[in-house]
């Protein structure tokens, strides 16, 4: 999670219903008007009225009611305590229950939970201001942040890893939404504090409590008995389900500019139709094609065109249907026209590119297959180095085991077996590929040779990985004395400001900062005496520094806080490598049981890194906050990812990680002979290994004929490895909000 967050926009009208809608002539409907008198107050017009007084009742209350509350929204900040009310929210008691119910999960947990009451979020969604709000704070993995914005009715909750998501959606879907629709902001911060510390999370709260006065009240008393009612009832039959905004087209939401300004209706029309009969006629030259592939190729060398196929003829439907719309007896003003033309030649165009992209992969396997006499032989020498470096990096992975914990070597716990099975699965591949040239088969060989070569990248990667890990976890070793002197000298800072009597929040972060230490003292000297983790112990350091980050901000200067981070970037850039770095191997070489979640988070654990890295010299606070985000999105997409290869695993019999049996059992997997439950590369198949994707891509669907794994020619060194990950793919994570 960078860490996850759940996101929701509030109550909003429905957007205006654009002229000229397909099939309406371009017609404008009536709408109501709201003009301006002299004195510039609004008069609605087109309504009886009847109508018109209510609804200028109802509002006129409606603006009453928000009287005492802020009129601006308030943009991301850095929060500094416990409980953050800026609209009066809460009372003096109800604020006491609140932060009884925080110390309560905070000292039977371990979890610290923050609350920001505020106006609205500033335009942004309640997942997307509660992220920022956490960065800011620099909020940690056993951290909570329940954001709601009273008048804009959203809230935003954002947690650390160390916070079970599931756990944390429950308690806010049965116990918190409710309370936050009923006013109830006391009940609902309870409620969150209760559920996650197991305890009852049905209570009823604190109620209600009004925030806007008693002489307020008194005022609009009798107006909301007067009016209320239909400003409500007008407020609700303004809803419109997310759903149904959702599915809106962009052009109903808002006027688009024409991109074809310059281009007269008539040739516009002209085009469209040309490019219309083009496709019609590429989509029947390609699944031509793509038969002769298969049957030439092999089912393995061209993954996914199938799927690209026919999301291309769903295109082409798409398109003959507008065609059918603009031809039909009910005639269209120009400007539908315009908006339904360009509709059509976007459907063409991207059906297009998607058919040139697999034009152009059946053209490299043609020019591949002239080379594959001297594949096999560059392969055949790759396979042999790598077999040669697997002893060597048994003997690495075993001295990692006996100096470290168990958790500083899980990445790669695995990876010699891993790569001994691919390595088996690449000599199978081989040989069947020579028996494809000895046969004359050489179109059949290109398939082979495509997985072989995927394999052998893995196996590189794997391997490769145990080095990179042992650098890694050295240097942390290295830096956790200095870095734990730094934070003893700022522990000490933190404690005589206590002890001064400026207590403004200082207190639970130094007590924050206490308990990562000892937790970075038991990772790197385990009280029974066992081997340390030093990569965990300095990011339990980590976060001890960004808990007396947050206590010292206000005591120090800005200078001094600048010096301060760009002293601590260089581990937390550190840690963010290796942890992006660790989950970016274990994926790309398990991709095939990995599901979205764990690849989208790594995705924006590259991402942070990126940032960060683009940024440390230039803006070292920034860039600090950047790499510890992307430290802690990489470890949940590696947890993620092991979690979805152990449950994989179970389901396909698999040994895989953390286990025996090679690939699969039955006639599915792979092995080698040589490990312990694992069956014959020769009995498997290699076919259904690669159609499988045990090894080999995964769903290779998401990767099509258009993805990096073919692009960059007929070289057969190029394209290995893991591929993209993200872009496609949604899913939970760490942050998350909704409407109330």
């Amino acid at each position: 999670m960078g860490a996850p967050c759940f996101g929701g926009r509030g109550t909003a009208a429905p957007p205006p219903t654009p002229t000229g809608a397909a099939g309406n002539s371009g017609r404008r409907p009536r709408v109501r008007t709201v003009r301006t008198s002299p004195r510039g107050v609004p008069t609605l017009t087109g309504g009886p009225p009847v109508r018109r007084l209510t609804v200028v009742l109802g509002l006129l209350a409606a603006l009453l009611l928000v009287a005492g509350a802020p009129a601006l929204a308030d943009p991301p900040f850095g929060v500094t305590s416990r409980v953050t009310d800026r609209v009066d929210a809460l009372s003096s008691d109800e604020e006491q229950q609140v932060q009884q119910a925080i110390d309560d999960l905070q000292t039977n947990e371990g979890i610290s939970e923050y609350v920001v009451f505020v106006s609205g979020f500033d335009g942004v969604n309640g997942e997307q201001w509660a992220r920022q709000t956490a960065q800011q704070s620099g909020l940690g993995a056993n951290d909570v942040l329940l954001a709601v914005a009273v008048d804009e009715r959203h809230y935003g909750v954002h947690h650390g890893t160390s916070v079970p998501a599931s756990d944390l959606q429950r308690v806010v879907g049965d116990d918190v939404e409710p309370r936050l629709s009923d006013g109830d902001w006391a009940g609902a911060a309870i409620a969150l504090a209760d559920g996650l510390g197991a305890g009852s999370a049905s209570s009823s709260g604190s109620g209600s409590g009004s925030s806007s006065g008693a002489l307020t009240a008194l005022v609009v008393v009798g107006l909301i008995a007067v009016a209320g009612g239909s400003y409500l009832v007008l407020r609700s039959r303004r809803r419109r389900p997310r759903a149904d905004r959702q599915a809106l087209p962009a052009t109903e939401r808002r006027q688009q500019p024409d991109p074809y300004a310059g281009t007269s209706t008539e040739q516009l029309n002209y085009r469209a139709s040309s490019a219309l009969l083009d496709l019609d006629e590429r989509v029947r030259t390609a699944q031509v094609d793509l038969d002769y592939a298969r049957s030439y190729f092999g089912e393995e060398a061209v993954p996914g065109s199938a799927e690209q196929l026919a999301t291309a003829r769903d295109e082409l439907s798409r398109a003959f249907a507008i065609r059918q719309e603009l031809d039909d007896e009910i005639p269209e003003d120009e400007p539908t026209q315009r908006r339904m033309l360009a509709e059509l030649l976007g459907l063409t165009d991207a059906a297009s590119a998607r058919l040139q992209a697999q034009a152009t992969a059946l053209n490299e396997l043609r020019e591949r297959e002239r080379t594959v006499p001297q594949a096999v032989v560059d392969l055949q020498r790759r396979v042999a180095d790598l077999r040669q470096r697997l002893p060597v990096q048994e003997r690495r992975l075993d001295e990692l085991r006996r100096r470290y914990a168990s958790s500083a070597v899980t990445s790669v716990a695995e990876n010699v077996r891993e790569a001994g099975v691919r390595l088996a699965a690449a000599e199978q591949g081989l040989e069947l590929a020579r028996q494809d040239q000895t046969s004359n088969q050489t179109g059949r060989a290109v398939g082979r040779l495509r997985g072989v070569e995927d394999a052998v990248g893995q196996s590189a990667t794997l391997l490769d990985a145990i080095d990179r890990l042992a650098d890694d976890v050295t240097r942390a070793e290295q830096r956790v004395v200095a870095v734990r002197g730094q934070i003893e000298a700022d522990l000490a800072e933190a404690r005589s400001l206590v002890q001064s009597g400026d207590r403004s929040g200082l207190q639970p972060q130094v007590a924050r900062a206490q308990a990562a230490l000892g937790a970075a003292d038991a990772a790197l000297r385990p009280a029974d005496g066992s081997p340390g983790d030093p990569l965990t112990a300095l990011r339990q350091l980590e976060e001890a520094d960004l808990a007396l980050q947050q206590a010292l901000s206000v005591a120090r200067d800005a200078q001094s806080q600048a010096r301060r981070a760009a002293e601590l970037l260089d581990q937390a850039l550190l840690t963010a490598r290796s942890t992006t770095a660790a989950a970016a191997d274990f994926i790309s070489t398990r991709r095939g049981a990995v599901g979205p979640e764990a690849r989208t988070r790594l995705a924006e654990a590259q991402r942070h890194l990126d940032t960060a890295e683009g940024l440390a010299r230039s803006d070292a606070s920034t860039a600090l906050g950047e790499a510890r985000e992307a430290d802690r999105l990489g470890q949940y997409a590696l947890d993620l990812a092991q979690r979805d290869v152990g449950r994989w695993s179970q389901q396909t019999g698999y040994g895989g990680y953390g286990g025996y049996g090679g690939y699969g059992g039955g006639t599915r997997g792979y092995g080698n002979p040589g490990y312990r439950g694992g069956i014959s590369p020769l009995g498997a198949g290699l076919g259904g290994l690669l159609l499988g994707g045990l090894i080999f891509g995964g769903d290779h669907h998401h990767g099509d004929w258009s993805s990096g794994d073919w692009s960059g020619g007929g070289d057969w060194s190029g394209g290995v490895g893991g591929g993209d990950f993200g872009g496609d793919f949604g899913g939970g994570g760490g942050d998350f909000g909704g409407d109330f």
